[in-house]
């Protein structure tokens, strides 16, 4: 499957890149929830993208007054009238500043930059180009630990010739799907723990 095998080597990739760095490895799970807009497609049928929960993994080192690394998201994604569940997942380059506001207090802004692995009745596309920006606060509960809190605004780049032939939940009916908009964008809020060492 593709996605564990590209997940393993953006990993790899990081690893080595740490061994070179030497820096401290900052490693953050997330449970979050997205918002999605709809998009349209060009017979003007509405796919409606539930709002949904999320998991996410954060693997960053420092790089001068921020840090930079690797940030993975994965939603399920129920879309109306389709009658069967897919999943993205982003899998996104990312650097951020980071700005100390009290002793145990910071604050950080940030983009990043990547692809969104779609497996999703409304596309064929197996991978689109996506991007984003993402900020928030972190708390220190101790030296090698925070709390962290983050909203990120996600931007998939839909191609208007994407088409997918579907089945709608009514029966055996049959729908045909050309993507007429051009972004799908989602908004996600984030609560993590960071492990640092």
């Amino acid at each position: 499957m593709k996605i564990p095998k590209l997940l393993f080597a953006v990993v790899g990739l990081f690893t080595s890149m740490h061994a070179l760095a030497e820096n401290t490895i900052y490693v953050t799970p997330y449970i979050g929830y997205t918002f999605s807009n709809n998009i349209r497609d060009e017979n003007q049928l509405n796919i409606d993208i539930d709002n949904d929960v999320h998991y996410a993994l954060g693997l960053e080192t420092d790089f001068e007054n921020g840090r930079v690394g690797l940030f993975i998201s994965h939603q399920k994604n129920e879309a109306s009238p389709f009658s069967d569940d897919g999943t993205l997942t982003y899998v996104h380059m990312q650097s951020a500043l980071h700005y100390q506001l009290q002793h145990r207090l910071n604050s950080f802004i940030g983009a990043s930059i990547g692809t969104t692995i779609l497996d999703v009745d409304w596309s064929d596309s197996d991978l689109v180009f996506s991007a984003g920006i993402h900020g928030g606060m972190t708390y220190q509960l101790a030296d090698n630990f925070a709390v962290v809190f983050e909203a990120r605004w996600l931007a998939n780049l839909i191609d208007s010739d994407t088409s997918t032939i579907c089945t709608l939940p009514t029966g055996n009916e049959t729908c045909n799907v050309s993507i007429d908009s051009e972004w799908l964008t989602q908004f996600q809020t984030n609560l993590g723990l960071t492990y640092s060492f």
